[in-house]
């Protein structure tokens, strides 16, 4: 398969701007919450293109990384290829991509905490946290930035030591993405072997109704259960990989009709109420659109150039950016606005026109969208870049910072 695969990196950008609303509805735009569900459940269900990026992920590493750790499929003992990663080196190739960034934003986090403590002001988390009782805690102390959650974050150990969601909201999926890294060298082999690698869609869908069956929902995001749920998509989405398909099949795969339908299943159950096993459903239609977006050759066509342009694919590029930066806006941005403005933030709550709630959601996704190209192009590039230099041994293909 190609080094370069369209679509992939435009459905990360469509993801993390779904996310983005996801956890902006809570604190920008809690008034619209209520009314929206009314004509669509799209926001209140786009906590799942977190699943996304798992299978997306996986897929990915697959790619990149197969030939690394493969070995004779016929003889599973025999020694490893030359040009094999050590597992210490694929290890600082993922933590050259995820950890600085990360790192990045957990500093600010914890300097805005600082100067909150130092100047005795309290939790402030939007006009929903405030019906909630949640307001006012103490800096070091309040739902997410505490301070006995600080240790575990460095280590990017969160994902399974915590039960709640701390200090930047959305980085517990890099934790439980970061220990999928760990056991990815040894599953390559395993998913290699064409008959024992079958039984991969079963343990996928058994290990995410287990998460189902124990919360009633999907949206795990500590503890066993959030590992489960990341490592059931990942090696699901490493498989999808290694399936492949005769001529025919492949051309039914890369049709813009067979996309188009995909996609259309996709965003459609997404746009229902939660149900049941409804949240399996929709993240195994995500597997299926991996899949059939991995088909696709470059084209002209309408569907294709939808999906894949310009603007999808620089929101890929920043979409590592987009995800740890709108907490970041989220959190302290509410807070900052609140303590300096706080008659303008109150006036905000207090609007409820359809057309103000698109021009905030407008203004604020162009506010995120401007920080995350800052970040992705001055910082997390140079810094991925300088930090991989380090190292002698790197796979040459141009989907490696992926």
């Amino acid at each position: 398969m190609k080094n370069a695969i369209p679509i992939l990196t435009p459905l990360r950008g469509i993801a993390a701007l779904c996310v983005v609303f996801f956890h902006a509805r809570l604190i920008l735009f809690p008034q619209w919450m209520t009314p929206l569900q009314d004509y669509t459940h799209f926001i209140e269900n786009s906590y799942l293109w977190v699943d996304l990026f798992f299978i997306l992920s996986g897929f990915v590493m697959m790619q990149v990384y197969a030939n690394a750790f493969s070995r004779d499929k016929e003889n599973p003992a025999s020694s490893p290829p030359s040009h094999a990663l050590s597992w210490g080196q694929f290890m600082w190739l993922r933590f050259s991509r995820i950890y600085p960034l990360f790192f990045i934003t957990l500093v600010v986090l914890i300097v805005w905490e600082s100067v909150k403590s130092a100047n005795g002001l309290g939790f402030y988390g939007g006009a929903l946290f405030e019906s909630w009782g949640v307001s006012g805690i103490p800096a070091f102390n309040g739902p997410f930035n505490r301070f006995d959650a600080l240790l575990p974050n460095l280590f990017m150990l969160h994902g399974i030591t915590e039960t709640d969601l701390t200090w930047n909201i959305s980085s517990w999926s890099l934790s439980v993405e970061w220990l999928s890294y760990m056991v990815f060298p040894f599953l390559v082999p395993l998913l290699l072997r064409k008959k024992l690698s079958y039984l991969t869609p079963l343990l996928f869908i058994a290990g995410l109704c287990v998460v189902n069956a124990s919360k009633g929902t999907l949206d795990a995001t500590g503890g066993v259960l959030a590992l489960l749920r990341a490592l059931s998509s990942f090696v699901l989405g490493a498989w999808l990989q290694t399936v492949t398909l005769s001529p025919r099949r492949q051309q039914f795969f890369n049709h813009d009709i067979t996309l188009l339908v995909v996609m259309m299943l996709s965003l459609g159950l997404l746009h229902l109420p939660t149900y049941s096993y409804h949240n399996v459903i929709v993240v195994t239609s995500f597997a299926l659109l991996v899949f059939v977006a991995a088909q696709q050759t470059e084209r002209k066509s309408p569907v294709f150039l939808l999906l894949d342009n310009k603007i999808t694919r620089f929101l890929g590029d920043i979409s590592y950016s987009l995800y740890l930066w709108h907490a970041v806006l989220l959190l302290a941005g509410i807070e900052i606005a609140h303590h300096l403005m706080p008659e303008t933030v109150a006036r905000w709550y207090s609007q409820t026109s359809w057309f103000t709630a698109g021009i905030g959601a407008l203004v604020f996704a162009l506010v995120t969208i401007g920080l995350s190209a800052l970040s992705y192009f001055y910082f997390e590039k140079p810094v991925m870049k300088w930090l991989r230099a380090r190292m002698k041994k790197a796979p040459t293909s141009s989907s490696a910072t992926a």
